[in-house]
């Protein structure tokens, strides 16, 4: 142990804080804090309209944030990593020169495999079977970052990430489900403060649970599943504010203004939308129910459009819950709504990536002068 302390010292990792003096005999305790300040982390999220970045220090203190417009509209495959790849570069450009990156974590909609590595299915961008972590590493190879960490995941386990771990600050030992999203309903699973992939990244897709056979078809092949019946398409449909193909454009490439839209309607009283919201959060109450009855977790968190429209989702839910929550099992699970939109996934990203480093603080970094 003295060995690993003394090791993590010197590629600053941890430093050492002010002696504890004890009664008795024997040494004072000298406490370690992180530290982490020599080494840069990038986190990204890929969005079909734009990129979004976060450098930090290993550590934890923010270097920079930027974001940039991206169109991956007529770009498919190999080409569509074009879009990516241009402004990756210039931001890598920003990482200081008292600084070495050694990882970068990316965050996508769709699904990516449990290595971390390619897109299982990301349709948004019509990727499938993309190998963007090896893409990514060769950008790093030919600026001249050669070693670091290059991790990609679905942007709904990120978003999950700093949500159990940075906003409500869970217990290491917890279990934790979140829903969220804005375009579409993203899902995950936290356990032991980490992101529960399952056997091949999928883990935590409670966006296509079936509720309801006879419910409408989603463009996941499914009748009556969670995001059919409450995506943020069908509650602009049911609430009578757009048609099917408006509510498909706008959420799509506006979907905060989509999102206002639905907002505005429930509070000025709009009975169509408070209907389709009572709907929406009768299917929602289903859906927590089983994740409940499913993973027994701490909490439930409902992120992104669910949580802003949690006013009046909420009580839905919680009666549907109800006699769940009253068996002693399952009581001291919470749910809990996040009513602010937070850049959760790109700030999950960059959680991910001092992860990275500090699950392999000997692999990624190097010794440095006294």
């Amino acid at each position: 142990m003295t060995d690993l302390v003394g090791e993590l010292r010197l590629r600053r990792l941890v430093r050492e804080l002010d002696p504890i003096r004890r009664l008795g005999a024997g040494r004072p305790t000298r406490p370690l804090a992180l530290d982490g300040d020599p080494w840069c982390v990038l986190g990204v999220h890929i969005e079909v309209d734009r990129l979004a970045f976060v450098g930090s220090s290993v550590g934890g203190r923010e270097l920079w944030r930027d974001e940039v417009a991206a169109d991956f509209s007529s770009s498919t495959g190999e080409n569509g990593y074009a879009v990516v790849d241009a402004p990756l570069r210039r931001q890598l450009e920003r990482v200081p020169a008292s600084m070495t990156l050694v990882a970068v974590e990316v965050g996508l909609h769709g699904y990516v495999t449990s290595d971390g590595a390619t897109t299982g299915s990301a349709a948004a961008f019509g990727w499938t079977d993309v190998p963007l972590g090896r893409w990514i590493t060769e950008t790093l190879r030919e600026v001249g970052i050669p070693h670091a960490h290059v991790g990609v995941d679905t942007e709904c386990h990120l978003a999950a990430l700093h949500a159990a771990r940075l906003e409500l600050d869970l217990p290491a030992s917890s279990v934790a489900a979140y829903l969220g999203g804005l375009r579409y309903i993203e899902s995950g699973v936290i356990v032991d403060g980490d992101i529960y992939r399952g056997a091949n990244g999928g883990a935590g897709d409670f966006a296509h649970l079936n509720l309801d056979p006879a419910g409408p078809t989603d463009f996941c092949g499914r009748a009556g599943c969670l995001e059919s019946l409450v995506g943020p398409k069908r509650l602009l449909v049911q609430s009578g504010l757009r048609t099917r193909e408006e509510a498909e454009d706008l959420v799509r490439y506006r979907p905060r203004d989509a999102l206002d839209l639905v907002v505005r309607a429930a509070e000025a009283g709009d009975q169509t939308a408070l209907s389709a919201l009572g709907v929406a959060g009768q299917a929602l109450g289903r859906a927590v129910d089983d994740i409940i009855g499913i993973l027994n977790p701490h909490a439930v968190i409902l992120g992104g459009y669910l949580g802003v429209l949690s006013p009046y989702l909420m009580p839905v839910v919680e009666t549907a819950i109800a006699e769940r929550v009253r068996v002693g099992t399952f009581r001291n699970t919470t749910v809990v709504a996040l009513p602010t939109i937070l850049p959760r996934v790109v700030g999950g990203a960059t959680l991910a990536a001092r992860d990275a480093c500090l699950y392999d603080p000997l692999g990624l970094t190097t010794p440095l002068p006294a």
